[in-house]
């Protein structure tokens, strides 16, 4: 027998040849498919954990401890402890101990931290001694302090103060890396543990342990979550997202297994069907060969041995073949080829069981035989029925992610195939009439192909293979094209810009400054400073609000604000008042009448945050004179903010007593410096007239000036009370100093107005806190807390995890621009930015120690599962479009003998050869076409009505895009045309030409 099949398989090389390769490359892509979702999961997570902050693999502990006599074994043990409740193997622990406190009325922590100088530029020396302290460059210049200098700590929890000697400056070598990233906010000090063991109050340690990344890409990725389990039992302050994390890689790694296993699937479904189509044709071609071996006696058994072997033994070689290639190169088991192999040999032996149920003689006859109408109406309705099916689960489980494999991954599989069943069977009879009508007409060529299409099966059984092909090309190109909009969308809105530079921290003013000067025209720079960068929460993106339009990666003036209800405002403008700073702002926050807020558009976004103020009071010269009298003791100083640099100077003029001319010397404001507050000390009931403000024997501040409510305001917070009442002089300003009720912090500053207040700011939706009881919000900025104004919208630019965003000209007025630990400086670049600009930005006094932009953001989402699983996508689809025209070609190899009977018949009967051709030609493409036009409608029709089993994103990122592309859906159905035409017309030709 197995020479007969042999001999029989020799004789049909075709047909045999395509059996084999149906198999091969089913087998091997179901197969491959394993291997390629394991090494796209672990690139996958490791680029989740790669583009992680590294704050997301830490574990901080924190904790009181008595430190005693010997502070060095006391946190060593606290060290050990952690590490034991841990007990997983760490990268790196950096342990330290805070105590609270105060130089004067400036509040500041002192720290020990390990490896404190290693992470610094100092000026100066690193502590090494007890009372040695190294103090932040910025703190230095409020304190007024340099090394070399004392300082009198007062500790919060003790009443011996600690004198300490300043011995070095310094500003943070790497502000944006781990060691910097796991300090809290604001200034502190750094010395060595026997500093603060001396202040003999229990100490408030901390251990941080970046977890390696092993850790959440490995075997073991509950490891991490356990520890931190472990840790939360024995210590009651423990911090860490390495929770948040490992979720993170284990959705990526969902994402990639899922979407390849959906498109293996489609890709086994399609090649199941190209197969069963294979054989169906290939069992028509033996029918012949059934019929003699039936006439020699052979029971029933032998004969569908002897027929399904010439199919089945080129499938075994098939799946053979794609077996050794998974073993011997992609190390893979064995299983994808069995199963392919399994459903190969179910379906040639059905194709041939009804050779063996027909008789001889119909076996014997050349014309094929008609289909059975119940079988073939029972087979049509369960194709419509598993369709249905397959569009209702997708259709129930909506957005949310599919944990199964259910029938809705076939879905569009399903759909192409049903819609070419049900329009071949309804085709197929007008087909006749037509043809009949055209030769009856005279219409030869029109008749003949009608004639050829009905006569042969073929519009039935290949049009669901090529539908169900092009359905799934489709597919994935619409697939691909909306994650890649979607992945560029993303990078715009996280990067920010075009290009983002992050420099080394510097004042705002200065800041500012740089970048105005290396980009005058303010089109292609901006400042921005970002705080919250490393945390969970939203961050606070301080920018040059009148360059952002230009400067921005997103369409700013598409924007849309919500606002909320606009009222008319107690202002109606926007000059900041004497109590709510700038006017068209009410109670509650809400965008009021005035400054142009509210509206959408580049205009409206830059009013919003940039609305008209007060130009600030400029006082340029060294010897400064004020005229002022007092009644009682006061004390008088100015705090002045140095222009270009925002370091913060005092003139101070000593005491006020009777009424005459009080002088101070400010060398550092020979350039020029802004006013920032009058600072007021007296005992209370002492009342201060101030009538004018002279520099270098120019006028700063004139009588009318001190006089104007609206260029003056007192303290803003809430958790602190003015000491210092305004009241009504002539000529000039008249302030008392008062005791305010309650044990609430006093501040006795009387501030220049040159910003609105409340400060207006953008936000996404639920970034800012909720209103206190007051109705106001607050938003802390430079580290203190500032009552602002917001407007919503959700496509501001770097959003990534919730964004507030305010003007850092007027955030710098209101805060003085101290840089603050932890936030971020950075220059944003716009598409086209002049090649020299970065160097004039180092020429201006910026160093650039980081880089990031929309290019490398859009590729490192191309590295997550998502992008993954879409690329196997379009492989399944490549690989569908093999099957698809190695099925027709076997349809076409099958036929042909037949079809040049037919030919030479009519070639007789004198019909031109030209005639022939063209009939010949339209009868193999009018398949082609009506399977791609039914994909083209089936893989729009998914994906407009059926959600994509593989989202863009793991997270909640929103995906805008439409998910039906036009472009991309024509561009596959072209491939798919050009590979289906070139297959029909190549592997059809039968011999008209003669």
């Amino acid at each position: 027998m197995l020479a007969v099949i042999c001999s029989a398989i020799r004789a049909r090389r075709g047909p045999a040849v395509v059996m084999a390769l149906l198999v091969a490359v089913t087998a091997g892509g179901l197969g491959a498919a394993g291997w390629f979702a394991d090494r796209e999961a672990a690139a996958a997570t490791a680029a989740v954990v790669a583009a992680a902050p590294a704050g997301q693999r830490t574990i901080g502990v924190r904790g009181n401890i008595t430190l005693g006599a010997d502070a060095e074994q006391a946190l060593q043990r606290f060290r050990a402890t952690i590490e034991a409740a841990a007990a997983l193997p760490v990268e790196r622990g950096v342990a330290g101990v805070q105590l609270p406190g105060a130089y004067g009325q400036t509040q500041s922590e002192l720290r020990y931290r390990d490896d404190a100088c290693a992470n610094m530029e100092l000026t100066g020396a690193c502590p090494a001694r007890a009372g040695e302290v190294a103090l932040p460059g910025a703190l230095a210049r409020r304190l007024g302090v340099a090394p070399g200098s004392r300082l009198v700590l007062s500790p919060a929890l003790s009443r011996t103060p600690l004198t300490l000697t300043v011995v070095a400056t310094f500003e943070p070598r790497d502000p944006l890396g781990w060691w910097w990233s796991t300090q809290p906010g604001g200034d502190a000090g750094y010395t060595v543990l026997d500093t603060i063991a001396g202040a003999a109050v229990p100490a408030y340690c901390t251990y941080d342990l970046l977890l390696a990344p092993a850790h959440f890409t490995g075997g073991d990725r509950a490891a991490a979550p356990g520890a931190v389990e472990r840790l939360r039992r024995d210590f009651p302050e423990v911090g860490s997202q390495a929770v948040v994390l490992s979720k993170a890689v284990e959705a990526e790694r969902y994402a990639v297994t899922h979407g390849i296993v959906v498109a293996a699937v489609q890709l086994v479904a399609v090649g199941w069907i190209a197969i069963g189509v294979g054989a169906w044709y290939a069992a028509e071609a033996r029918r012949a060969d059934a019929a003699r071996i039936a006439l020699r006696g052979a029971r029933r058994r032998r004969v569908l041995v002897a027929t399904s072997g010439q199919s089945a033994l080129p499938a075994l070689v098939g799946a053979a073949v794609a077996a050794g290639l998974l073993t011997g190169v992609l190390h893979r088991p064995l299983t994808a080829p069995a199963v392919v192999l399994a459903g190969a040999l179910v379906l040639i032996v059905l194709a041939d069981w009804r050779l063996t149920r027909a008789p001889v003689q119909r076996l014997l006859r050349s014309a094929p035989p008609r289909r059975v109408p119940l079988a073939a109406a029972v087979l049509d309705l369960a194709v419509v029925a598993l369709a249905v099916a397959a569009g209702y689960q997708s259709a129930v489980t909506g957005e949310a992610p599919v944990d199964g494999y259910g029938l809705e991954l076939l879905t569009p599989v399903l759909f192409a195939t049903a819609g070419a069943v049900l329009l071949t069977r309804l085709l197929l009879p007008p087909a006749v009439a037509a043809g009949r009508a055209a030769l009856a007409q005279g219409r030869l060529t029109g008749g003949l192909t009608a004639l050829f299409l009905a006569r042969r099966t073929s519009a039935y059984r290949i049009v669901p293979v090529l539908a169900a092909t092009a359905c799934l090309c489709g597919v994935a190109a619409q697939d691909w094209a909306r994650a890649d909009a979607a992945r560029l969308h993303r990078a715009r809105a996280e990067v920010g810009a075009d290009r983002v530079l992050s420099v080394a921290a510097v004042p705002r003013d200065r800041l500012l400054a740089a970048v105005r000067t290396a980009d005058p025209t303010g089109r292609s720079a901006m400042a921005v400073v970002v705080s919250g960068a490393s945390g969970p929460g939203p961050r606070v993106l301080a920018v040059d609000a009148p360059r952002l339009a230009a400067v921005a990666a997103v369409d700013i003036p598409a924007l849309a604000l919500d606002t909320g209800p606009a009222r008319p405002g107690p202002g109606g403008g926007s000059g900041a008042g004497p109590a709510d700073g700038a006017g068209g702002a009410d109670g509650d926050g809400r965008a009021g009448g005035g400054g142009g807020v509210g509206g959408g558009g580049a205009g409206g976004v830059v009013n919003r945050l940039h609305p008209p103020a007060p130009a600030p009071v400029a006082v340029t010269g060294t010897a400064l004179a004020l005229r002022a009298a007092a009644d009682g003791a006061v004390t008088v100083s100015l705090t002045l903010a140095v222009a270009g640099t925002g370091e913060t100077v005092r003139a101070d003029f000593g005491t006020i007593t009777d009424i005459r001319v009080y002088r101070a010397e400010v060398p550092a404001c020979r350039t020029g410096c802004r006013l920032v507050a009058l600072d007021l000390d007296g005992a209370p009931g002492a009342v201060l007239d101030l009538t004018e403000l002279r520099a270098d024997g120019k006028v700063a501040v004139d009588g009318p000036g001190f006089a104007d409510p609206a260029r003056w305001r007192t303290a803003i917070r809430d958790d602190t009370a003015t000491g210092v009442q305004r009241l009504r002089g002539a000529g000039g300003m008249r302030l008392a100093s008062i005791v305010p009720a309650g044990g609430e912090q006093v501040d006795r500053h009387v501030y220049a107005v040159d910003a609105p207040l409340p400060l207006p700011v953008l936000a996404t939706t639920g970034a800012l806190r909720e209103p206190e009881r007051s109705g106001s919000r607050e938003l802390t900025v430079a580290g203190l807390p500032v009552p602002v104004r917001p407007a919503i919208s959700d496509d501001l630019p770097a959003r990534g995890g919730g964004v507030i965003m305010v003007d850092l000209e007027y955030a710098n007025r209101l805060t003085t621009g101290a840089a603050v630990t932890g936030d971020v400086d950075q220059v944003w670049l716009a598409a086209g930015a002049p090649p020299g600009l970065v160097d004039r930005l180092r020429a201006a006094g910026l160093q650039v120690i980081g880089e990031d932009s929309i290019a490398a953001g859009r590729d490192r989402l191309a590295h997550l599962g998502p992008a993954a699983a879409l690329r196997f996508h379009l492989l399944a689809a490549a690989l569908a479009l093999l099957l698809a025209c190695a099925a027709l070609t076997t349809v076409a190899a099958v036929q042909r003998r037949g079809r040049r009977t037919e030919i030479l018949a009519l070639r007789r009967q004198g019909v031109p050869a030209h005639v022939l051709r063209a009939a010949g030609r339209w009868s193999a493409l009018a398949p082609v076409a009506l399977a791609l036009g039914i994909g083209l409608v089936a893989a729009a029709c998914s994906r407009r009505l059926l959600r994509s089993p593989v989202r863009p994103f793991t997270d909640a990122w929103p995906v805008a895009e439409p998910p039906v592309s036009a472009l991309a859906l024509l561009a596959a159905v072209a491939v798919a045309a050009a590979c289906f035409a070139a297959a029909a017309l190549v592997s059809g030709r039968d011999g008209s030409s003669r």
